[in-house]
């Protein structure tokens, strides 16, 4: 933890020797033994709940991620289901409008051909016209 060797120590314990004296050294080992426990179990805690914050934190982002995803599912749902309404209610106004009514003869003749269907006719004209020419 604090990177103190064994020479190190061994300074210490002189120079604590000299300065508190034989009487007092068991007792100043003891006190500086509970300090350093307390000090230990203290940093220990204080690991314990930043690692439980952590893992809170993580589970979190995970929620958020899920809730993100569940919102465009929903997003794109409430699209699908307005389009698909959109397209029932034009089919309602195609069905209930004047498709299904009969077209008079005069209405009829008045719709211009489709020039695909045109293009055909002429074909079959000239096919004809070439076949009577022979």
């Amino acid at each position: 933890m604090f990177d103190i060797g064994f020479w190190e120590l061994t300074v210490i314990a002189i120079v604590a020797l000299l300065v508190v004296g034989p009487e007092e050294l068991p007792t100043l080992a003891r006190t500086t033994g509970r300090w350093i426990r307390k000090a230990r179990g203290f940093m220990s805690e204080m690991k314990d709940e930043l690692e439980n914050e952590v893992d809170r934190g993580k589970a979190l982002k995970e929620r958020i991620t899920e809730e993100s995803k569940i919102a465009d599912a929903h997003r794109a749902l409430s699209e699908t289901t307005h389009a698909v309404s959109s397209m029932k209610k034009g089919l309602k106004e195609v069905v209930s409008g004047d498709l299904l009514k009969p077209i008079s003869k005069e209405a009829r003749d008045r719709v211009e051909p489709d020039p695909e269907t045109s293009s055909e006719a002429q074909s079959k004209e000239v096919v004809s016209d070439t076949v009577e020419k022979r």
